[in-house]
């Protein structure tokens, strides 16, 4: 994690990945958008000449490899975000510190009529944003590529959302870690989110 793109490589992305089929996710070559790491010689602590790695073809040449040489092309992340704004890719994430947490994909039609969350939410997928206190869901096309983010309940502030999970009734339960690390925190707690027509 470099904090800026410079001479050691991309600064750090924390990012969510598809796993539609069994693939190279690309660290620790690549990070984000593929967005390259360069081959790095430890005798000299400087980078080899022209070495970015290439995504579309990667080799791990290292003496510690046991596996294969000649990798298979990594897939870029789903969604990516760096400690600074993501003004081109994400730009609604803000900025801040980073720590994604992956959620659910809502399906109301598994949930009672009673309790369910509207079907505007069907096939959303839902993350939380443990440093910078928000929930997002995002909605994806039919392939399953990304189309648009939206906030889910912007004007509530979470702390230190650890996990969300659907429970039987279809409705959100949030994990909150608190405020304070390492400590008994009274902001801490479980909550149910219904939601009001």
């Amino acid at each position: 994690d470099a904090s800026v793109d410079g001479i050691q490589g991309p600064r750090g992305y924390d990012e969510f990945n598809q796993a539609r089929k069994a693939s190279n996710f690309g660290w620790p070559y690549f990070i984000g958008n593929n967005y390259a790491y360069p081959d790095w010689d430890f005798e000299t602590n400087k980078p080899k000449l022209d070495s970015k790695f290439d995504p579309a073809a990667p080799i791990n040449d290292s003496p510690n490899n046991t596996g294969l040489k000649n990798l298979p092309p990594a897939v870029p992340a789903f969604i990516w975000y760096p400690y600074g704004i993501s003004t081109m890719d994400f730009p609604s994430l803000g900025a801040g510190g980073r720590t994604a947490m992956a959620g659910p994909v809502y399906y109301s039609d598994l949930y009672p009529k009673e309790t369910r969350y509207p079907s505007y939410y069907d096939g959303k997928f839902f993350f939380n944003e443990w440093m910078r206190g928000y929930i997002k869901a995002v909605t994806m096309k039919a392939n399953g590529d990304y189309d648009r983010m939206e906030p889910f309940m912007p004007n509530t502030k979470f702390h230190a959302a650890i996990d969300i999970e659907v429970g039987p009734d279809g409705r959100f339960y949030v994990l909150e870690y608190g405020s304070g690390w390492f400590s008994k925190n009274e902001d801490a707690g479980l909550s149910r989110i219904d939601y009001k027509k």
